[in-house]
């Protein structure tokens, strides 16, 4: 009788194990009795993430620009619009009823604010004191988590990886050793542009498709810094690869300059598809499939 006294004892003295979803976010661990159902999001790299994930957040921000700059994945009609990104129309947030509102980068205060219209989780995106790309490959993995599609996610991931290595191996045939590098740009307006470097998806996407930066850019937060057009003089062997939608950058197409640049003048430059390159850990793929078609435009 003692021992059994004593084994109902230590049965009712175990912890109980909470049900639900633990999900760590910038300040740690977060708890979620289920999977939210209503998801708004702050930012577009989380809305990619998200959408990836095959669930349709319930808000973002500018969704306009957003079916301009980022297009894919593409963002449903019933997605509402809460204003811009780095001053959300609060009060249409909160009609919303979110379950969850998805932010980064930003400070505590805003934090505080959010968190009186529903739980937030709150990552750290870009940052020149990560590497970015591990930085959203862990964000995707901790909203796997939070939706309950974790496997998914891994599948997803195991399957980008798998897609860029062919890609790599069908421009390695194609070009022939013809070109080894390429510089990746936004063009801005007739005078400068954008390079992409060190800690940005542009130059991963590159790297993974066995091809150098022609235009070395060091890291920073964004790994992105302005030049002027010109700069790309210094591109004599490779390919310059501009990202649309350009602006009023397209006007340079017609100066002089540019028409002598080593990779304009050698057929060596492409325009490639939009795509967001302050994204999701998916647009890895989307970055390596808009750079390997635009360069099998290019003749070897």
């Amino acid at each position: 009788m003692k021992l059994l006294m004593a084994g109902l004892f230590c049965l009712f003295a175990l912890p109980v194990v909470a049900d639900g979803i633990t999900v760590n976010d910038r300040r740690g661990a977060q708890h979620f009795d289920a999977a939210p159902q209503r998801i708004a999001v702050l930012t577009w790299a989380l809305a990619e993430q998200v959408l990836d994930l095959g669930v349709a957040p319930a808000a973002v921000p500018e969704t306009g620009l957003y079916r301009t700059w980022v297009v894919s994945p593409p963002l449903p009609e019933s997605v509402v619009d809460i204003g811009l990104r780095d001053s959300p129309n609060l009060e249409r947030l909160s009609s919303l009823g979110p379950d969850v509102i998805l932010a980064s980068d930003i400070p505590a205060k805003d934090v505080a604010r959010l968190e009186r219209i529903a739980p937030v989780l709150v990552f750290d995106t870009f940052s020149a004191e990560h590497d970015n790309i591990a930085a959203s490959h862990d964000i995707f993995m901790s909203l796997a988590r939070l939706l309950e599609r974790e496997r998914m996610a891994a599948r997803k991931l195991a399957e980008m990886d798998d897609n860029i290595d062919a890609m790599a191996a069908q421009l390695k045939d194609a070009l022939g050793g013809t070109i080894r590098s390429a510089a990746v740009i936004r063009l801005n307006d007739g005078a400068t542009m954008w390079a992409y470097g060190e800690n940005s998806f542009p130059q991963e996407a590159l790297n993974r498709l066995g091809l150098s930066n022609a235009l070395a850019v060091t890291a920073s937060r964004w790994g992105v810094a302005q030049r002027p057009v010109d700069d790309l003089a210094k591109v004599e062997a490779g390919a310059v690869l501009a990202i649309r939608p350009h602006l009023a950058g397209d006007a340079v197409f017609e100066t002089a300059l540019w028409q002598f640049l080593p990779a304009v003048k050698n057929g060596r430059f492409a325009e490639t598809r939009p795509v967001w390159s302050y994204g999701g850990i998916l647009s890895l793929e989307r970055h390596a499939r808009a750079f390997h078609d635009a360069l099998l435009e290019l003749e070897p």
